[in-house]
């Protein structure tokens, strides 16, 4: 039975819906607590707070096909290679090719699984466990106004770099700025719901922003003016130090 979620907090948390194609990878979701992303198909941001799956047309036969209907909270993240993941199939083509692995927690039935009635070929979608427990099909979760997206957009068109899902400590930072001293982490999630994080290596120099939701869509010009603060602080960008070495 699917849990209730009466907290507004709670329901703000994230998901991040991804696609199950084959019965083996949703036999290792439900029995062995993990599912895996290509690193190199990754979408900008696989941090979340529940993972939910949608299961594609190869599950044909049964009434799952193309629905939404498991979805299971997220417990840790890895980077491995296809080898280390399956090592019964060391002789794999992308055997060496490296992969996020997500431990979760037990899945939870949806009480009401979430059909795609137009869409049949999908992407990962990030969306919110509102959204997700309120959909009626699977475009109801998709956002167009996602502030993650915004900020992302935002610092590309500052001339910075942002780099996606860089691992520090059991989870992914939403946002990473390299800098000379350092990196720079921005967690977009809710200010209720965000991890904590902490350094994956003792040898890097890491300083954190917490910017929820609602500061990037309310003041995102305040929202920029922090990171280049902080920023400052690590000595500013390398994009930044780079140019500046070349004039």
């Amino acid at each position: 039975m699917a849990a209730h979620y009466s907290s507004a907090d709670t329901r703000r948390r994230t998901v991040l819906v991804a696609v199950v194609n084959n019965a083996t990878d949703l036999q290792h979701a439900a029995d062995d607590g993990w599912y895996r992303i290509p690193q190199r198909r990754a979408p900008r941001r696989i941090g979340a707070d529940y993972l939910a799956f949608y299961q594609t047309g190869a599950f044909r036969e049964q009434a799952e096909a193309q629905t939404i209907t498991y979805y299971a909270p997220t417990r840790r993240y890895r980077l491995m290679t296809r080898a280390e993941l399956l090592p019964a199939e060391v002789d794999h083509p992308r055997a060496a090719d490296y992969y996020y692995r997500i431990e979760i927690g037990p899945l939870q039935r949806l009480e009401r699984p979430i059909p795609s009635g137009t869409f049949r070929r999908l992407t990962f979608i990030h969306t919110t466990l509102d959204r997700l427990l309120r959909a009626e099909d699977v475009k109801d979760l998709f956002q167009t106004d996602d502030p993650f997206e915004q900020l992302w957009s935002a610092l590309r068109e500052h001339n910075l770099r942002p780099l996606r899902n860089r691992l520090v400590g059991d989870y992914p930072a939403d946002i990473t700025l390299r800098a000379r001293r350092g990196y720079l982490g921005i967690d977009c999630a809710d200010e209720t719901t965000a991890r904590e994080t902490c350094p994956s290596r003792a040898t890097e120099s890491w300083e954190f922003l917490r910017l929820s939701p609602g500061q990037i869509a309310g003041d995102l010009d305040g929202c920029l003016r922090q990171i280049g603060a902080a920023l400052i602080r690590l000595g500013g960008s390398v994009l930044n130090a780079t140019v500046a070495e070349k004039t």
